[in-house]
């Protein structure tokens, strides 16, 4: 029941006190108060625990209802505070209005009242209670800055574009590598007293709104050193020092006006369940210091694969140092076809063997001419078939050296035409078997030297049906044949 002596009915009284405790059971943000000129210092006569627990008054920003607004207060032990009672006459009922800072001189003593029992507060003495961040030039030191100092990065290299060789990339020279460095922290310098405004917790988390005039700055500091700060030019530096996650729901847009720098000292990677589109109204440039894999129909053969297409409205160039390979057509459900068309020309050159196996037919197709040239032996041959030569008008076979043709079984030659045969050396025949000549017309036989004939054991055969045979012509000089 509430007495009529109640928020200043009867009077006011009000009161200075220190806080011995904060760790309310109900965890309601109250603390038990040590009121000087009511309370004494005598733990034996009072200790921390029969002190009655205060109400902390709450700002209008916060509602003090359903956990809405900035809860709990930040008051800790050995804080000095500022209050009054609601029950003026019995003073059982404290309200902390506010706290007093001070300029602390005496270390905490936990055996006497007045005093943070835990002995944590004070942290400094012989200086104001407003946070060091604040007061110009002795903020330098404070840890938070001199951790965001000592983790400052510099030197990050930046990516240069890939170097070919001369002979792919003509008049190009190699990029020189540039780096950049993070900006300096409060890169202003000193703040100015008492425009920046600062809040930091019990564990060293920082909250900076800075309004030095001409060094406006915001800044969110964790213990670790993971901070956003944002400099006086608007610059925005963001470090974390342990794991980054980022979790967009909906889309995401970005734009930026100028350049993207990105340096990953790590791996990166990426997975996109959708479409990935990259247009790139400039040039391009990839460049790989080790091996570059590209799989593409990742979701199976039986699933149709995947398709890669490309189109090049320009020149294509590349130098591969070492050796290509590559499969067509090895698809299990069948054979696939390499279909290229070139509309000018193609020079190839080999510096080593060159080998084409084709496990059906070859076709070579010339609407003009081919040449075909070896520096040294050349061959051609079948293992089963017919080797064919046709042409269209002459065939030409011309050797330098000697010139062999052998025929595994019978060997056929028609001349449709007149057939010229000129040895300028020895001409040596030998007949294994059966030597027969047909003449259908004239047989004319011409010889410059000595005739030889030799015969080994046999029988002359004649015969007497033979039509008489005379003429007028005279067959002293045939015709000598000419070379092909």
């Amino acid at each position: 029941m509430v007495s009529n002596d109640f928020m200043g009915i009867d009077g006011f009284r009000w009161f200075i006190g220190v806080v011995e405790d904060r760790n309310d059971p109900e965890k309601a943000s109250r603390v038990r108060v040590r009121c000087f000129g009511y309370h004494d210092d005598d733990l034996d006569k009072i200790p921390t625990e029969d002190l009655p627990w205060a109400q902390v008054l709450a700002p209008t920003d916060t509602p003090s209802m359903a956990g809405m607004g900035n809860t709990p207060h930040f008051l800790v032990e050995g804080s000095h505070v500022f209050g009054f009672f609601l029950d003026a006459n019995f003073m059982q009922r404290p309200v902390v209005v506010g706290s007093i800072p001070g300029k602390p001189i005496d270390e905490a003593n936990p055996e006497k009242g007045f005093s943070d029992p835990t002995a944590r507060y004070p942290k400094t003495l012989n200086e104001p209670d407003t946070n060091r961040l604040v007061r110009g030039s002795i903020g330098e030191q404070h840890p938070s800055l001199l951790k965001r100092r000592g983790m400052q990065v510099s030197d990050v290299p930046l990516s240069t574009k890939p170097f070919f060789a001369a002979n792919v990339q003509p008049g190009v020279t190699e990029d020189v590598r540039k780096t950049w460095n993070e900006p300096d922290a409060k890169s202003n310098g000193p703040t100015r007293y008492p425009f920046n405004h600062v809040h930091e917790s019990e564990i060293g988390h920082i909250h900076e709104i800075d309004d030095t005039p001409g060094g406006a700055r915001l800044l969110q500091q964790h213990i670790t050193g993971t901070f956003t700060e944002i400099h006086p030019k608007g610059d925005k530096v963001v470090k974390v020092v342990g794991e980054s996650y980022e979790i967009v729901i909906k889309d995401k847009s970005i734009l930026i006006e100028g350049d993207l720098n990105v340096t990953v000292n790590g791996n990166k990677n990426e997975l996109i369940k959708g479409d990935y589109v990259l247009e790139v109204e400039g040039d391009s440039y990839t460049k790989i210091h080790k091996n570059q894999r590209i799989r593409v129909g990742v979701r199976g053969e039986k699933a149709g694969g995947g398709n890669r297409e490309e189109e090049i409205l320009g020149n294509y160039a590349f130098d591969i140092r070492q050796s290509v390979k590559g499969r067509v057509g090895s698809a299990p459900d069948g054979a696939r076809d390499f279909d290229v068309t070139i509309g000018g020309n193609e020079t190839r050159i080999v510096g080593g063997n060159f080998d084409l196996n084709v496990t059906k037919n070859l076709t070579q197709i010339s609407l003009a001419d081919i040449l075909v040239n070896a520096k040294n032996n050349m061959s051609l041959k079948t293992t089963t078939g017919i080797v064919a030569i046709g042409a269209g008008s002459n065939v030409n076979i011309r050797s330098s050296a000697e010139m062999k043709i052998k025929s595994g079984t019978t060997y056929k030659l028609q001349v449709v035409g007149v057939a010229n045969e000129t040895f300028d050396s020895t001409y040596r025949v030998k007949y294994k078997a059966l030597n027969e000549f047909d003449h259908d017309g004239d047989r004319r036989i011409m010889i410059g030297a000595d005739d030889y004939a030799r015969h080994k054991t046999g029988v002359n055969f004649s015969c007497p049906d033979d039509p008489s045979r005379t003429s007028s012509n005279d067959c002293t000089d045939p015709t000598t044949p000419s070379l092909p």
